[in-house]
């Protein structure tokens, strides 16, 4: 195989391409654990029958018989408490990753969570405040995960195919949220266990299944695969090999670095808009448009279909607009600007489709095919640019990504204040999201580079170029 061969046929016909996939699906059963809690605590909560005209002339009438009587900052509480753990954890977890190689980081983050995530139940029925305590717990494991996916995927790819590889590796993280809110909202239908319980015991039961499979098939890089061919081995040693991070970390260089924060700002937005669909959607379409929790799982899937879509989608036209126009920067620009501009132009059409709810759904969804297309560029250009330091980079970039999945639930507070059934006051939240995406996407344009800086070469045991 050689790079005059299309990339898409190249990779798909490889060896490689199981551990983006394996990646994708152990991200994806980590997304499930984090995100069931957003539909199933709908049913999770009791709260008294009401009665509320809506702007939509619903009635929308709550009469919940779960077991926990929490109010809705309660209830936010509960469900941020996940990210003050996952936003603090991402540095160490980074650092993790480049001293001990992806495969072993992957691996404790996935079987830690999972563990944690089969307590959810019992730390439910003990206390509110203990359920929230084991939350933060378990974002603190999982927090290594995508630093040490960065470092793994990065050994298994070549360069001229890194966006699309990364971005199959990634988008496990919404097929996971495509997978978990309808099967979450269907298991807590059951009577068994009360319900609501089933979808942490099968997620979490299924995560520690798959941690086994990840230990016991794949290797830190692709020279020590037996199941990887000569020829694939042969092609993958012609790109830059990165060893274990030893001595101190340059954290001056690194943190003045300025293309660092084109990263940064572009997950700021990215992420701010990405969170308040995920975590939020559920109380959108439950309180405003009165959907059931039954329809509420399919309704909030098809969104991250899209994103799931877009992500993959960007990630293959990305590498072949690089190599025909050999100008990374200007693709990795072009592509995140398209996603920045879909995504402001959609949410504020929210309003005009009324309280038709298909309509919201649709345009909701469009406008995260247009954040896939976004986040696409995001992850590959730290890889690019910190050979040897990918997992700390994608770490600092991460902890400030996390902090939006913890002002998310306080964001969607302060703008409904208290309407949180208007369809007015979520379209401030939809137009402030845009306006602060505009933004990012304007910092990342003027702050991206694509070429790793010099001091990155000036330890020679991090690195190591084989040119066979």
């Amino acid at each position: 195989m050689t790079t005059s061969t299309p990339i898409i046929a190249q990779l798909l016909c490889s060896r490689r391409i199981w551990v983006s996939i394996m990646t994708s699906f152990g991200l994806g059963l980590l997304y499930a654990q984090r995100v069931c809690l957003s539909v199933a605590i709908v049913k999770m909560t009791n709260k008294i029958s009401t009665n509320n005209d809506t702007e939509c002339g619903n009635h929308v009438t709550t009469n919940r018989s779960g077991e926990f009587d929490w109010d809705e900052n309660l209830q936010s509480n509960v469900l941020s408490a996940f990210y003050y753990g996952y936003a603090f954890f991402q540095i160490p977890g980074g650092i993790l990753a480049d001293k001990i190689g992806g495969k072993n980081t992957i691996f404790i983050a996935t079987l830690g969570s999972s563990i944690f995530c089969l307590a959810t139940p019992v730390s439910a029925d003990i206390n509110v405040y203990f359920l929230i305590f084991i939350r933060i717990v378990e974002g603190s494991i999982e927090a290594p995960f995508y630093p040490g996916a960065c470092v793994v995927l990065n050994e298994w790819c070549t360069s001229f195919e890194r966006t699309a590889f990364v971005s199959i590796g990634l988008s496990g993280a919404y097929l996971g949220t495509v997978i978990s809110q309808p099967i979450t909202g269907y298991l807590s239908s059951f009577q068994f266990s009360g319900g609501w319980p089933l979808p942490f015991y099968v997620f979490g039961s299924l995560g520690i299944l798959w941690s086994i499979a990840w230990l016991c098939l794949v290797t830190e890089n692709p020279q020590n695969n037996n199941f990887v061919s000569e020829r694939e081995k042969i092609l993958l040693r012609k790109n830059l090999n990165i060893n274990k991070t030893s001595g101190s970390i340059p954290w001056l260089k690194m943190l003045t670095h300025f293309p660092l924060y084109a990263s940064i700002a572009g997950i700021v937005g990215v992420s701010l808009i990405f969170n308040v669909v995920l975590n939020m959607l559920p109380t959108y379409l439950s309180e405003v448009l009165g959907t059931q929790i039954t329809s509420n799982g399919f309704l909030n899937a098809l969104p991250f279909i899209m994103m799931y879509l877009g992500l993959i989608l960007a990630g293959i036209l990305t590498d072949l607009c690089i190599k025909k126009f050999s100008s990374a920067r200007t693709v990795r620009i072009m592509f995140f600007l398209i996603g920045v501009i879909g995504v402001s132009l959609l949410v504020n059409f929210i309003e005009i489709a009324g309280c038709h709810a298909l309509s919201v759904v649709l345009l909701i969804s469009f406008s995260m095919f247009f954040i896939g297309t976004s986040f696409a560029q995001i992850a590959p250009n730290l890889i690019e640019l910190y050979p040897g330091y990918t997992g700390i980079a994608y770490g600092i970039m991460n902890s400030v990504a996390s902090i939006q999945g913890v002002v998310s639930p306080y964001f969607v507070d302060i703008f409904t204040n208290g309407h949180i059934h208007s369809r007015r006051y979520w379209q401030y939240i939809f137009t402030c999201g845009s306006i602060i995406l505009i933004i990012s996407g304007l910092l990342f344009s003027l702050l991206l580079r694509v070429v790793p800086p010099k001091w990155i070469f000036e330890n020679k045991d991090k690195y190591k170029i084989l040119n066979s």
